[in-house]
Formats: C-alpha cells, sequence, structure tokens
C-alpha cells in the first residue's frame, strides 16, 4: 500500500497485528511524530481494538493517561449501551417483539471476543413494519422521544429507513424497519436476513442476530455511506468472514450482485487485503472483481489510506465519487442526474426546504455547485482510469 504517511502505517500495523492477535505491543518506527498520531487515532472508532498493540514507550507519560482514560470511557459507554438493551429487550418481548440487533450492539456480543472491543455509539433495532406503532408505544413508555436531528423528522418518515429516538439519560436508539432509502440504487433483502437469524439470550430477554454474511453485506452498505472511512469495518468483516466458507461466500456474493453491491464487497475485501494483510477469498475474486480500468482508479484513488485518514470525512465529494464507483455502470448516469438535480430527499439533505420553502435561485446555485463537482470528479475518475 503507497501514500502512507509515519502515523499512517503505523495504524496499518496495529491493526494487523490486531488481525493475527499478536502477542505484546508493535514497536512505533523511529521518529514518529506523537502528536499526528495521537489525533489520527483518537478519531478512529476503532481506537478500542487497537489500543492494546499499542507502543506506548514513545508516548509522554502524560498522553499515556489520557489514552487509558479514554480507554475507560469507552469501555463505560460499551457497558451502559449493552446494560440498556438489556432494559429495552424484555419490554418489546411483553408486546410479541424480538428485534433485530444490527451493526455494534450485534457485533460486540456475538462476533468480538470482548464487548468493549466494538465501539458502537447508539443501539440500531431492526423490526417488521407491523410492529412499529408497538415498538414506539414502548420505547415511548421507557423514556424515549423523537430526537431533534440536522434534517428534521421530516426527512426520517418521508425518505428514510429509520427514527432516532433518544431517551432521557441521552442515549439513542434508531429503530429500523428496512436499511436502504426508499429511492436507493441499493437494495437489501429483508426476508432472507429475517429467516438466517439466530436468537441470542441477553438477561432476561433475547435479540435476534443476523447471519455473519448478512452483517457483511449490511456493512457495506454503511461503507458507502461513508466513503469507506471507517477502520471498523474492515475488522467486522475480518471476523465475520471468518465465519463463512466458500458457499456461503458464494451466496454472499450472489446476494451482493442482486443488491447492486457486487463492486461495494470486493471493495471492502480489497482494503481488508490492503490494510490487513488477508488475501482476497477466491471465490470473492471471482464472482465480484470488477473491470480492470475501474481496479485502477482504486489504486489511483488510495481508498486503504483515505480508509486510514477518513478522507470521505474532510475531502468535499470524495464519499459521493465512492458512490458512483460502486454502483452497477447502467446506473451510474442516473446518479448522476440525482446529485446534481436532487429530489425532495436530497434538498433536504442539502439544507433546503427546512423551515420555509427555499427559492429559485436557491436551487440554481445548489444545481450550479453541484455540477461542477460533479464535472471536477468525473476528470479526477478519467485521469486516474488511464
Amino acid at each position: 500500500m503507497q501514500g502512507l504517511t509515519p502515523e499512517t502505517g503505523y495504524l496499518r500495523d496495529l491493526a494487523r497485528a490486531w488481525a493475527i492477535q499478536a502477542d505484546g505491543a508493535v514497536p512505533a518506527p523511529a521518529g514518529l511524530p506523537s502528536n499526528r498520531f495521537l489525533r489520527l487515532l483518537a478519531n478512529q472508532p476503532a481506537m478500542q481494538a487497537l489500543l492494546p498493540f499499542l507502543d506506548r514507550t514513545f508516548l509522554p507519560e502524560r498522553e499515556q493517561q489520557r489514552i487509558d482514560a479514554a480507554m475507560e470511557v469507552s469501555r463505560r459507554r460499551t457497558t451502559v449501551m449493552l446494560l440498556e438493551l438489556e432494559r429495552i429487550l424484555p419490554a418489546l418481548a411483553e408486546v410479541g417483539c424480538v428485534p433485530v440487533v444490527l451493526k455494534g450492539g450485534s457485533l460486540a456480543l456475538t462476533v468480538y471476543p470482548q464487548p468493549e472491543q466494538r465501539w458502537f455509539a447508539d443501539l440500531d433495532l431492526l423490526v417488521q413494519r407491523s410492529e412499529l406503532p408497538r415498538v414506539y408505544d414502548t420505547l415511548n413508555c421507557l423514556g424515549y422521544r423523537d430526537a431533534e436531528t440536522i434534517c428534521g423528522n421530516e426527512y426520517y418518515e418521508k425518505h428514510h429507513f429509520h427514527r432516532v429516538l433518544v431517551s432521557n439519560q441521552g442515549l439513542y436508539v434508531e429503530v429500523h424497519w428496512a436499511l436502504t432509502m426508499p429511492a436507493s440504487v441499493y437494495t437489501y433483502d429483508l426476508d432472507t436476513l429475517f429467516g438466517r437469524c439466530l436468537e441470542i439470550p441477553l438477561g432476561h430477554a433475547s435479540f435476534l442476530a443476523p447471519h455473519a454474511g448478512d452483517q457483511i453485506l449490511h456493512g457495506v452498505l454503511q461503507s458507502i455511506a461513508g466513503g469507506f472511512s471507517d477502520l471498523r469495518r474492515i475488522l467486522d468483516l475480518h471476523l465475520l468472514d471468518g465465519q463463512l466458507d466458500n458457499d456461503e461466500r458464494r451466496r454472499l456474493c450472489a446476494r451482493a450482485l442482486a443488491a447492486s453491491l457486487r463492486t461495494g464487497l470486493w471493495l471492502e475485501y480489497r482494503l481488508r487485503e490492503q490494510i490487513l494483510d488477508a488475501p482476497i477469498p477466491g471465490v470473492v475474486d471471482e464472482m465480484c472483481r470488477p473491470a480492470p480500468a475501474l481496479m485502477r482508479v482504486f489504486d489511483h484513488l488510495n481508498v486503504a489510506a483515505g480508509c486510514l485518514v477518513q478522507r470521505a470525512r474532510t475531502e468535499e465529494g470524495y464519499g459521493v465519487m465512492l458512490h458512483w464507483l460502486c454502483v452497477p455502470s447502467q446506473q451510474r448516469s442516473r446518479e448522476l442526474r440525482r446529485y446534481v438535480f436532487p429530489d425532495d430527499c436530497g434538498l433536504l439533505l442539502a439544507g433546503l426546504g427546512r423551515t420555509r420553502p427555499d427559492s429559485f435561485w436557491q436551487r440554481s446555485w445548489l444545481h450550479l455547485q453541484r455540477a461542477l463537482m460533479a464535472i471536477r470528479l468525473y476528470g479526477r475518475v478519467a485521469r486516474a482510469a488511464v
């Protein structure tokens, strides 16, 4: 993997040590700037998993104490979230609902050796649409209310696939009825997900944990939405793939193809290969490998380094560009039009139409900005493909 700074290179080394569960700390390279590395590490949600392999000898005593304090806060946060899940589940069971727990909560309890290794900030519950009124009523009785969000409840109710609730203690729950936006180019087979779940006891109740293949596909959706800038997704994939045999991987690739997630799945495995030094399984490479020109684009963009530095957070248009590259080629023109001329959902995300109707000039200015950005991004892709 090219283009790594000393601090991103050391972060990659920590991730590789985690992947093989190395004994002891990974020696820091000579001259590693501690301040820059600590900023990089602190911004990575995967920090909890990587800290046991950190070489503390190059850090000032004060920074070591800060790391220990941050780790303790993270552990307590995870404990609080899991205890809250234990409080919610019996109440939902009383109204006949056993939810699917998605993402961090499920992964922490079923995949990671120790729950506190998997950082997550909220609880994601997937339920059947018919169960939504009962679930909302139950959570309201437990002290939850609609959270104040940037886009507002109108956006979530009309255009999204979950509703955000917050408790009196400031804990967040997202109640999902789907996993993709209604107008998304990507799809998700919820019937297969519900049918392959495993029931996991927790406290005085239980929850449904998605099958490893479903967790991987959902992680790909999350990675695309986040511009492949969260190292946690790569660590999740590494653990989840270890539960699959080649037949399961073949089913995973077939489902990814049907859901327009084939390229995204391959790229997720490619990042695992580049960051964790774990080869792409042959069946995944065979069934999902993109065209040579597209592979050159990914290599030129150095997506692996972008994951380590969370490039999508700082580089405008980067996440949008990766989304365009991941969609099937016949859908890219549609996604380009939706970007330049957003629908009501896109306008809400862009900050228009939230408090009062936006003017013709506001929309025209947005269209112009988006068109110029699209030209710049497509030019970058064209140069990378040569």
